[in-house]
Parts: structure tokens; C-alpha cells; sequence
């Protein structure tokens, strides 16, 4: 994940380069259910391209639906990837993919998504009141007719409990949708979206967070005054990095100095030099800078001097063939050996020196 960050800064990085199968970074991400790298693609690569397909017709949506990675297919869905493109081959869908792999919780999760498309919970004109509430008011209000008081009387009488399944857009869907929103208060003041007025959709393409912002700050530009207008374009006018031609020589220390009459100041192709002594410059590989000649001074040897000729070691014995390298293990099992070998010897020879001297005795 630092990587995929870190890459995210580089302006010259293609986020829709594709590998010899035709296989995307996103497409990556999401059949191998990297959820989180697959948001950070979502949300901060702006040219990121969710229909890209590889050779076989997959798109990264088919491929997480495959793969049956649910939360992957989730964040593509909502981020308005094609559910009704098809692949090359069997000419499936995501949705038929994820029947055919036996992936039931994808499609389950597709299904759900079709339905509701819009997560309403996040835009900034949610109300926090339930639709149906006056309609279950009026109707509880409402006059009862003489059957219906008999029936709720011997309900209550035999304590017969009206057990029923959880409806659609119901008192449940109602509380999580409240408890989730932008204005729950079980949600942090800090956790805002960008983009209030525009929450995730099914089938509708999300913009990056750059594009967003910058959207935003086109508009935020255009609704000031034409005054703060210009200053604006100003600050960004001298903002501007100016480019100062090179010399062709990289020398700079063999360069003509500027005159003490100021007179060589301002031309524009001689670089300003360092005001640090030559001592202290340092030569950098990204930018050069002056550089500051390196001197050898060595004698120079006689004319009937004669290089002596260095023999490289080896540990072959006939130069024509290779030697099987030895590693290190190797090599230190027969020290070793050759330790215990010396010691067993030593031991002998005491042993023996001991035997000469009792015959002796």
C-alpha cells in the first residue's frame, strides 16, 4: 500500500498499463481482493480507466466477480463500472460470471445493489425522517371497525405476538440508513465527503478526489470577484519556474567569471556561481552544479619499466576446466574434520607414550 501511494505522486506514471495478458493494476487489485489498494485507485488516480479489458474481453469487475471477491465488486460497482459489459468468450456478464463460479455472495451483493442503487445516506439533502411514518400514523388514527377491535382484544388476550418478516425501505433499512448518514450523530464531525451533493451510484462514473477538488475550486474561483480574480492569475503567473539555459560545457568551475564592472551579470547563458569556497561543493548526479576537478600526480616510471604480470589465484589445478565452487558450510564441515582428526592423533600419541613408559616401569 505505501508503494501504490508513493506511485500516486509520480506524474508520468501510466495507471492503465497493461502486462503481456492485458491485465490493468486494477484488475490485479480486484481479483486478488486488495480492497483497499483498489479504493486508493479509485479515489486518487484520475486517469484510471475501470472498462479497461485484458486479452480475453475480463474487465477488473468480471475478475472480482470470478474471483468472487465481494467487497471489490462493491467499490467498482459504486464507482460506475459497466455491469452489462460482456467477455469475449462465453459473452457473460459480471453478474452471470459470479452464477457460473458459484460465487452466491457476490451475487447476492449485485443484487442488492441493483436495487438500490443510490446510497441517498450520503448526500447532503438526506432528511432524517422516515417515509413512512405519517402513512403508519394516518392508518393507526384511523377509525376501527367492529371485527377489527374483536380480533385486537383476543390478540391481547392470548398474548399473541404479530411476528412478521422485515420489509422493504422498513423501520430496520430506515434505522441504518439514519445511523449511517452524513448527519448521524454516531458519525465523527471530521468524516466528510467531498463531494456531498453527488454520494455513489450504480452505473454512474465516480471522479477522482483531485478532480473533484478541482472542479470545487474552479467554482469557488468563479464566484469571486473579478478583482481576486486577476490577483489569482497573477500569483500564479509569478509562480512560473523559469528555465535558465545550461552552458554546453558542465565545467562551471572553467567557465569565464562574471566582470567586476557587472557588465557579464546579465546574460543569460552564464549560470550564477556558488558564493561556497570550491572546497565545499560537492558533485551531486541529479544536479551537477560546479565541479571541481579531481588531480592525480603520480612519477612516471622508467623506460625499461616492465609491468610485473599478477597471476590470478585459482583452486583448479589444470587451468583448462572449471572447478566446482565450494560453499562455506562446506568448507567449515572439513576444518572440521580436520580438527577432530589432529585431536584424535593427539590423543593416540598420549595414549601410546603412556603405554611405552609402564613397560618401562
Amino acid at each position: 500500500m505505501d508503494v501504490v501511494v508513493a506511485l500516486s505522486q509520480c506524474p508520468h506514471l501510466d495507471v492503465n498499463w497493461q502486462d503481456n495478458e492485458g491485465n490493468t493494476a486494477l484488475t490485479t487489485a480486484a481479483q486478488a481482493g486488495h480492497i483497499t489498494i483498489t479504493n486508493y485507485l479509485l479515489n486518487y488516480f484520475p486517469g484510471l480507466d475501470i472498462e479497461k479489458r485484458n486479452c480475453h474481453g475480463f474487465t477488473a469487475l468480471m475478475k472480482a466477480a470470478i474471483q468472487g471477491r465481494v467487497e471489490c465488486v462493491r467499490a467498482l460497482m459504486l464507482a460506475g463500472a459497466d455491469i452489462d459489459a460482456r467477455d469475449n468468450g462465453r459473452k457473460f456478464t459480471a453478474r452471470e460470471w459470479a452464477i457460473f463460479t458459484s460465487r452466491y455472495d457476490t451475487v447476492f451483493a449485485m443484487t442488492r445493489l441493483m436495487q438500490q442503487p443510490c446510497a441517498d445516506q450520503f448526500c447532503d439533502t438526506y432528511r432524517s425522517e422516515w417515509p413512512l411514518l405519517p402513512a403508519l400514523l394516518a392508518k393507526a388514527q384511523a377509525p376501527k371497525g367492529c371485527i377489527q377491535k374483536i380480533s385486537e382484544t383476543l390478540r391481547d388476550f392470548f398474548d399473541i405476538s404479530n411476528v412478521t418478516e422485515a420489509s422493504e425501505d422498513g423501520v430496520l433499512d430506515h434505522m441504518v440508513r439514519m445511523t449511517t448518514s452524513l448527519g448521524s450523530p454516531f458519525i465523527a464531525t471530521a468524516c466528510r465527503t467531498v463531494c456531498p451533493g453527488s454520494p455513489p451510484c450504480v452505473g454512474k462514473r465516480r471522479y477522482s478526489v483531485q478532480e473533484i477538488l478541482k472542479k470545487q475550486r474552479i467554482e469557488q474561483l468563479k464566484s469571486l470577484r473579478p478583482e481576486r480574480l486577476e490577483n489569482y492569475k497573477r500569483l500564479f503567473q509569478n509562480s512560473r519556474v523559469l528555465l535558465v539555459p545550461k552552458s554546453k560545457d558542465r565545467r562551471a568551475s572553467l567557465q569565464p567569471q562574471a566582470q567586476s564592472d557587472g557588465s557579464s551579470s546579465s546574460s543569460p547563458g552564464i549560470r550564477r556561481a556558488s558564493l561556497l569556497p570550491l572546497h565545499l561543493l560537492r558533485r551531486s548526479s541529479v544536479r551537477p552544479g560546479m565541479v571541481v576537478p579531481k588531480l592525480r600526480i603520480t612519477k612516471a616510471p622508467s623506460s625499461t619499466y616492465v609491468p610485473e604480470k599478477v597471476r590470478r589465484k585459482s583452486s583448479c589445478v589444470d587451468d583448462q576446466f572449471l572447478q566446482i565452487p565450494k560453499w562455506r558450510y562446506k568448507e567449515l564441515k572439513e576444518e572440521r574434520k580436520k580438527a577432530e582428526e589432529a585431536e584424535r592423533k593427539r590423543l593416540e600419541a598420549i595414549t601410546k607414550s603412556q603405554l611405552t613408559t609402564g613397560k618401562r616401569k
